[in-house]
């Protein structure tokens, strides 16, 4: 709150109070109202008693407010309310430029005793000025001291009314008229019930003006603390955005394939697969060199070793190689050829493997059925892989086609129909085209993959980018609410694993979710 709503707020307060305490008088004290009653009360009574119509007084509505007393004297037998009441309470020109409620009480009483002194029958009669010196008095008493009026009767009064006085002169509010029925029963006055409620509901307006004033000041108290509350998370989010933007442009070392844009991917598989074709390439040049065994290399066949360990020490089951390199379906089985000579450089003595328990397969009547028993021979020494024909080797291994490298432009038409987008947080369930991001920003939340094929649908998944992550996170009610479903976490959390990806439909301009996406937290 500014210095000038404090101040204006302060003012307002004491208006309210000055306001309240200057229009209400305090509990049990009469009102302005109920003043001036009781003068014009007590100075109609003297009216009264001066004329010699006593009588009129018990028509007279003393105990209420002043609007009550002035419709009572109305019947206006005496003419008091035309001639007294209503030139000076009726147009009320005397109360103006006067502030306080004694100055207009005091201006009342000066008024009321001038009017009754101008009379020129009053002027004749010492007794009856004395009169109006009496009710002077006794109105100054109650204007200052707040002693109640009395009834103060003329001092010359007889018991019968003096008729032979000008009715005309007698006294300028009190002429004569009909005369009325003594016996004439008037309604008992009423109490004064709007003064009562008055001083009543005075200090309960002026309390609950004081609590307005004190839940205003509460109200404002927290709505500052309000304020506080959300500068402070303001700036934690400032920092948390400011803190993902320094890891991003500092990790040298992680590398997200979910950044590479699709023909940077296209490029790397182009150079993968010319890499593999050239090693390929080179695998077959190496193999046909050895004219010895020109496939075993290709099939995955470990190449016969320099040196052969002594026939005593193999095992007793030959080499699957060598029973098929001496393995003839048409013939018995003969000794292998004797192994050719040796190179110069190089001193090798052939192999002994023990009898194989297959060389009576060629009597059997297939090739493939078990014989009958097991017949041990005199073990025969067998020449090595490349003293074996050819023909038969290729008899017993079928050929193997090796799967032909996919040509680049398969490989790089795929890729070339899916496009990833990113976007912050959708806006009512729907991601807005223009605000779909080529590359992703520090703030990127979510990754929609876009399919030309499928051009109305298209599917979303939070950022697997972990620096995205403590963003989400810390504001998941306004981030991922509204486009995921996970379990709440039981405690802390710093990543978010993609278990299901969401489904986009476009409508217009923009992409609606039609299915939230599932995740869970780490």
């Amino acid at each position: 709150m500014t210095f000038s709503r404090r101040i204006a707020v302060l003012l307002t307060g004491l208006f309210l109070s000055a306001a309240l305490t200057h229009a209400q008088t305090q509990l049990g004290q009469p009102t302005l109202d109920e003043q001036k009653a009781q003068i014009w009360c007590a100075a109609i009574k003297f009216v009264y008693d001066d004329t010699g119509r006593p009588n009129l007084k018990s028509k007279m509505n003393c105990g209420g407010s002043l609007k009550q007393l002035e419709n009572s004297i109305k019947a206006d037998s005496q003419k008091v309310y035309s001639l007294l009441y209503q030139p000076l309470e009726g147009r009320g020109t005397m109360y103006k430029g006067l502030g306080s409620d004694k100055s207009r009480l005091q201006k009342l009483r000066d008024e009321i005793i001038n009017k009754l002194k101008a009379s020129p029958s009053r002027k004749g009669s010492p007794a009856r000025m004395q009169a109006v010196d009496a009710l002077a008095a006794s109105l100054t008493s109650y204007v200052e001291n707040g002693t109640p009026p009395g009834d103060v009767s003329s001092l010359n009064a007889e018991a019968t009314p003096d008729t032979s006085t000008d009715e005309a002169t007698a006294a300028a509010p009190a002429d004569a008229g009909p005369e009325e029925n003594p016996n004439y029963a008037t309604p008992a006055p009423t109490g004064n019930k709007e003064g009562v409620m008055s001083s009543l509901f005075a200090p309960i307006a002026f309390i609950v003006a004081l609590l307005s004033l004190v839940l205003f000041w509460l109200l404002r108290s927290s709505m500052r603390d309000l304020n506080a509350r959300m500068d402070r998370h303001r700036d934690e989010l400032e920092k948390l955005k400011s803190a993902g933007q320094s890891v991003s442009t500092s990790s040298g070392g992680t590398f997200s394939s979910k950044r590479l844009t699709p023909e940077l991917r296209a490029e790397i598989e182009r150079i993968v697969q010319q890499r593999v074709a050239e090693e390929l390439g080179q695998a077959g040049p190496e193999s046909s060199e050895s004219p010895e065994s020109p496939r075993v290399e290709t099939l995955g066949y470990a190449a016969v070793p320099e040196k052969t360990p002594p026939p005593t020490e193999r095992p007793p089951v030959a080499d699957n190689r060598f029973v098929a390199q001496g393995f003839n379906p048409g013939k018995p089985a003969t000794p292998a050829l004797a192994p050719p000579t040796p190179a110069p450089t190089t001193t090798t003595e052939a192999p002994a493997p023990a009898a194989s328990s297959f060389e009576n397969i060629a009597s059997a009547p297939s090739a493939y059925s078990p014989p009958a028993a097991p017949h041990l021979e005199t073990p025969i020494p067998a020449g090595p892989p490349s003293a074996a024909s050819r023909d038969e080797f290729d008899s017993l291994v079928p050929p193997v086609q090796l799967p032909a490298p996919e040509s680049y432009a398969s490989v790089a038409a795929a890729p070339a129909s899916v496009r990833y987008v990113y976007a912050k947080v959708p806006v009512n369930g729907t991601f807005n085209e223009y605000d779909l991001q080529e590359d992703p920003q520090h703030d990127s939340i979510y990754e929609i993959t876009l399919d030309a094929n499928k051009p109305d649908t298209a599917t979303f998944q939070v950022n697997p980018d972990p620096s995205v992550h403590a963003y989400a996170i810390q504001s998941a009610q306004y981030s991922l609410r509204d486009a995921c479903r996970y379990p709440q976490p039981g405690g802390p959390v710093s990543y978010i694993i993609n278990d299901e990806p969401g489904t986009l439909r476009k409508q217009g301009g923009a992409w609606q979710i039609e299915q939230k996406a599932v995740v869970h937290f780490e």
